[in-house]
């Protein structure tokens, strides 16, 4: 039997790339090549960079760390991540992950099931524009109320 999708192979890099402030986000599956069963995306980001604490409702969220050093809390645990380690998020849990530094980090998220994690943040690099930075007559209340409509709340 053939299955549905061809095999695929990428390299770092390699995929369909939003920037989001500093950090470059390459999405290497989609739901649509997953059957909405995850999706799979690269997250290169320098020291500092990453997302602040937030939970969302609607999706499972995977981290493996593959270069770099990060910081992360865990529903209430505070976490030193570096290359090989993890980090399993079931929705709902507030979770937040940040490259320590010094050098850029790079990490695979897989959001399962797919499609929703990919769309947020389609819709928010569309809001932001090719430069990755918020326009000034952009309201903040903009990127809050893209994140609810995904299940996202961010809480600080």
């Amino acid at each position: 039997m053939t299955p549905a999708v061809p095999p695929r192979h990428f390299r770092s890099g390699e995929g369909k790339s939003y920037r989001l402030g500093g950090i470059t986000l390459t999405f290497k599956l989609s739901a649509a090549e997953t059957a909405k069963a995850y999706t799979l995306c690269e997250a290169v980001e320098p020291a500092g960079s990453g997302a602040s604490l937030h939970r969302h409702f609607s999706y499972d969220e995977t981290h493996i760390i593959c270069e770099g050093q990060y910081d992360c809390q865990l529903g209430e645990q505070m976490l030193k991540r570096g290359p090989g380690d993890m980090m399993f998020v079931p929705k709902g849990t507030p979770h937040s992950i940040r490259c320590a530094g010094p050098q850029t980090g790079r990490e695979l998220i897989i959001s399962s099931p797919g499609g929703i994690f990919d769309a947020f943040i389609e819709e928010v690099a569309t809001l932001l524009g090719a430069s990755g930075a918020a326009p000034s007559a952009t309201p903040a209340a903009d990127f809050g109320t893209i994140a609810a409509k995904y299940g996202i709340e961010f809480l600080a």
